[in-house]
């Protein structure tokens, strides 16, 4: 029985996951769309030229999902598939993937394929993604799989921080009044993605109390992190990664972090010095 995990490539992941025999893994891609040139955001994507065309371009950006047949692809080459989308609330990708399970069946219907909205992005996604192959690897059937994938993402959570919000806010995933004053004052915004949506938690002036209000929220939110998996997204932040992975350590002994660099699609939103992290 051959198997397979495809995911939108917010989930931020370049490389391919730890190998199981009968396993494959896919990125799907997004698109970036900046006034007429459109950017895929795949392995070939030039995240410089896409950085420059965004800062020199006055007209309209936007993001575009994977389209049903790209989903429908990678469903067509296994037994078993489960798709991981970042949130329905923010994407069309999740529905997207829901149409190309829908086609797949009507052809194949001894084929078994789940689709997984995160509500999330980034880090939560690469965790979700982790937990899959690991209970493939274990021999569970597809139900079992798929029982423990959907109780999963549900402990999940996401908290990021940003300095700017011009994309958020152009694309209607922020108000544009707090992203303007935000912006001006020098704030930046520690903020979850909770049930799809962004919810501002706290809004403090400086990268150094950003990152310490972030390290505090996730130990009010799951104080039992010690030992456990934490994913780290950024967008040219190392700086501010290495001050964040500090922080979770003395807090949580024996916290695995996993740094990752945000990919085309969650760098459009996250924009310069972004982190994302998901626990």
């Amino acid at each position: 029985m051959l198997w397979k995990i495809a995911a939108d490539s917010s989930c931020d992941l370049r490389e391919g996951i730890e190998p199981v025999p009968g396993l494959s893994f896919s990125i799907v891609p997004l698109k970036i769309r900046v006034g007429t040139r459109e950017f895929v955001d795949d392995c070939g994507l030039d995240m410089e030229e896409l950085k420059t065309a965004l800062k020199s371009s006055d007209g309209p950006t936007s993001s575009a999902c994977p389209s049903p047949q790209e989903w429908a692809r990678e469903f067509e080459e296994a037994d078993c598939s489960i798709a991981v989308t970042m949130t329905s609330v923010l994407s069309g990708t999740f529905n997207s993937a829901v149409v190309a399970r829908r086609m797949v069946l009507e052809r194949h219907p001894e084929k078994k394929i789940l689709v997984i909205d995160t509500r999330s992005t980034g880090g939560h996604m690469a965790l979700l993604i982790w937990k899959i192959r690991n209970l493939i690897a274990q021999g569970l059937s597809f139900p079992e799989v798929a029982r423990a994938a959907v109780a999963y993402n549900r402990t999940l959570r996401l908290l990021f921080t940003l300095s700017t919000f011009d994309n958020l806010v152009k694309n209607g995933r922020m108000n544009k009044l707090v992203g303007f004053v935000a912006s001006s004052l020098g704030i930046r915004v520690v903020a979850e993605a909770r049930e799809g949506k962004i919810q501002v938690l706290h809004k403090v002036r400086g990268q150094s109390r950003a990152l310490e209000t972030l390290a505090e929220e996730m130990k009010r939110q799951k104080p039992d992190l010690a030992g456990k998996p934490v994913v780290i997204s950024h967008c040219n932040n190392l700086p501010g990664v290495r001050y964040l992975t500090q922080l979770l350590e003395e807090r949580f002994p024996g916290v695995q972090v996993s740094v990752m660099e945000t990919r085309g699609l969650t760098s459009y939103y996250a924009e310069e010095t972004g982190i994302l992290v998901g626990f």
